[in-house]
C-alpha cells in the first residue's frame, strides 16, 4: 500500500506537526494561535504550506484574479492543508 501524502508529506507527520499548535483566547476576545514545531518536523510543515500556498497561487493566476500574497496567502494555506491533513477521503 502506498503512503498516505498530503502536499507531499506524510500525513501522520503533518498530524504531528499542526498538533503543536493550539490556541489562545485574549481578555479582548481576539484568539491567537501559538505553537512551536519541534525541528524534526518543521521541515515537513514548511514544505507542505509551502506545496498548497504555490497551488494557491496557480489557481488564482488561473483564474484571472490577484495571486494572494504575504498573510493572506499563508494564512489560507494554513486553513487548507489543516482541511486536508485532516480529511480521511472515507465518507
Amino acid at each position: 500500500m502506498s503512503e498516505d501524502l498530503v502536499a507531499g508529506e506524510p500525513r501522520g507527520t503533518l498530524r504531528e506537526a499542526l498538533a503543536h499548535l493550539s490556541t489562545h483566547r485574549h481578555d479582548d476576545g481576539s484568539l491567537e494561535l501559538v505553537g512551536e514545531v519541534p525541528s524534526e518536523l518543521s521541515d515537513v510543515l514548511a514544505r507542505a504550506l509551502e506545496h498548497v500556498a504555490d497551488e494557491l497561487r496557480a489557481d488564482d493566476e488561473a483564474r484571472g484574479v490577484r495571486p494572494r500574497s504575504g498573510g493572506h496567502l499563508h494564512a489560507d494555506a494554513l486553513i487548507a492543508l489543516l482541511l486536508r491533513v485532516t480529511d480521511s477521503g472515507q465518507p
